[in-house]
């Protein structure tokens, strides 16, 4: 919330001397109708009420054009934030280091959307504070003027006010930071069973996920209702000393004027400031509710963007990038956890340049290499993977990415045309065709209208599971990078179509020319066109050969590959 003060410290101090004014404005209404009635209703002056009432008029004027320009800064220093903060969230999230951060789609949609509105909006609450004291000064100011006694009584009383509705403030900060927290939480959830309701109804799950969504939709809403429950509370203290304060300072100047010792106009006046101060009492708990939906909005907003990179911050490079596809890649004594001496061998393994490899594990082995692959090896690994002489985390970002080419399982499409999805933008068409029939995507790609200018909506969600892993594919094919590495990218597709894509994934990469592909997967059809597949289990590398090999001697890889 700071740097959102300062970044808009023109704006917020303009919004606030504005509101002041505004407010100041406001608190001396009561004091120019006490004003009117002593001087020109008294004196049954005409003159002297038509210039009051001119006055008056001046002073509503005044205060008007306070309003609006105190408006027009703050809302729009807002309204920039809030824009500033999606930017900065967007750009951080699609940072090529990576983030630590382990939050679902949703849940980051949330925050770039309702937590970062909430956090701008602390260019409001300030300058309406600021108003509200400006308001009570003044108002507090008048009482002073017509009766130090009343005066005093009215300030102590404000403070007390003041000191007791601030008491609330932590319990309201807490509910809202609970709500923001299962609002994202269930949001998060929405986003994952509309992006697979497909799945979802093809195993007839839709009565669990209703289950499910219905448990979580109720905690926010529980959560929605405590943090009510707060605002009420102090919606009711507010109401409550406002109240206060008005009865003690309506009765101290009725008592005073039953006495004679204030006029008619300064009992107005006096009633007037005292009754008006209800309103500022009522904005500072107003602004105060802000305030703690504000921090709420902010500490999620900030736990992004301040969160750690998952790769090397070394974006230059600090080791030039080899000659990718003529060098080895090697994996020494990589594990899950840090390695003392007398602990059994890790993983080591060596890919030759322009090798096929088939690699079969568990997941959490699979997970571990691949991060190590991308330069975002897990908390406690240990062991190293070069790139021949080359650690890889000695190289930037932009160097790894050149070399080392990692396509996940559940690949992202983009909204655009298909061609823009296969290119990634780039004007190089060249070999699109090739990419596109090893892939086996030639045929459903050709029966769009438009070709791979057909365009993809709702992110390719609106295309089968298996057509989205073909378009993947065939991007990563059509990048040709020196290392290509695949995790399970036939998982949807039929027999008859797998089979087509593993004659066309070893053609393209190995028949035709000499790169390095590595292949996570316990697809039969894909292991058995590989030159080389290694069987990793507890820890380490159980057993090397061809695909046919393992089979007949090896019962663990039977058992893993076989269907």
């Amino acid at each position: 919330m700071r740097r959102t003060l300062r970044r808009h410290r023109s704006s917020v101090v303009r919004s606030a001397l504005l509101i002041m004014g505004h407010q100041a404005c406001e608190a001396l209404v009561p004091v120019a109708i006490g004003v009117a009635i002593d001087t020109a209703i008294v004196r049954e002056s005409p003159g002297l009420l038509l210039l009051c009432l001119l006055g008056l008029a001046v002073l509503f004027g005044a205060l008007t054009l306070c309003w609006r320009w105190a408006a027009r800064y703050g809302y729009g220093a807002a309204i920039d934030e809030a824009h500033l903060l999606r930017t900065e969230l967007a750009r951080r999230l699609l940072d090529p280091l990576g983030t630590r951060l382990r939050r679902t789609r949703g849940e980051l949609l949330s925050i770039a959307s309702s937590d970062a509105d909430l956090a701008a909006k602390a260019v409001n609450y300030v300058p309406g504070l600021w108003g509200a004291a400006a308001a009570l000064a003044v108002s507090c100011a008048v009482l002073l003027t017509v009766d130090l006694r009343l005066g005093a009584v009215l300030i102590a009383t404000s403070i007390a006010a003041t000191l007791s509705l601030n008491a609330l403030s932590p319990l309201l900060s807490r509910r809202s930071t609970t709500q923001q927290e299962t609002l994202a939480d269930a949001s998060a959830l929405a986003t994952d069973l509309v992006s697979g309701l497909r799945a979802l109804q093809g195993i007839g799950a839709q009565r669990s996920a209703a289950d499910r969504y219905r448990a979580v939709s109720t905690g926010a809403a529980d959560a929605g209702i405590r943090a009510g429950d707060a605002k009420a509370l102090q919606s009711g203290a507010t109401v409550l000393a406002s109240g206060l304060v008005l009865v003690v300072s309506v009765a101290g100047a009725s008592l005073l004027a039953a006495r004679g010792d204030i006029s008619i106009g300064a009992l107005v006046a006096a009633v007037g400031a005292a009754q008006f101060i209800s309103e500022p009492l009522t904005n500072v708990g107003s602004y105060l509710q802000l305030r703690a939906a504000t921090r709420a909005g902010a500490v999620r907003v900030g736990g992004v963007l301040d969160s750690p990179p998952s790769r090397g911050a070394n974006a230059g490079g600090a080791a030039p990038a080899p000659a990718g596809a003529a060098l080895p890649l090697v994996f020494r004594n990589v594990s899950a956890r840090p390695r003392s001496d007398g602990d059994p061998e890790g993983i080591t393994l060596t890919v030759e340049p322009g090798e096929f490899v088939g690699v079969v594990a568990e997941e959490p082995t699979v997970e571990l290499l691949r991060r190590l692959l991308d330069g975002d090896p897990p908390d406690g690994a240990s062991g190293t993977l070069a790139l021949g002489p080359t650690p890889v985390a000695g190289l930037g970002h932009a160097a790894r990415r050149s070399l080392i080419h990692l396509e996940p399982h559940r690949p992202d499409l983009f909204t655009g045309t298909i061609r823009h999805n296969l290119t990634l933008g780039s004007d190089g068409d060249a070999d699109l065709d090739r990419a596109l029939a090893a892939a086996n995507a030639t045929e459903f790609v050709s029966a769009q209208p438009l070709g791979t200018d057909a365009p993809l909506r709702d992110r390719g969600l609106t295309l089968s599971g298996g057509q989205r892993q073909r378009l993947a594919l065939a991007r990563a094919l059509h990048a040709d990078p020196p290392v290509l590495v695949l995790h399970e990218p036939t998982t949807a597709v039929d027999s008859v179509t797998e089979e087509a894509i593993a004659d066309g994934l070893a053609a393209l990469r190995h028949r035709d020319r000499a790169r390095t592909s590595v292949l996570f997967t316990t697809s039969p059809a894909l292991l058995a066109r590989t030159h080389r597949v290694v069987l990793i289990e507890d820890g380490r590398v159980a057993a090397s050969g061809t695909h046919h090999e393992l089979l007949r001697d090896s019962e663990p890889y039977r058992k893993r590959v076989l269907r």
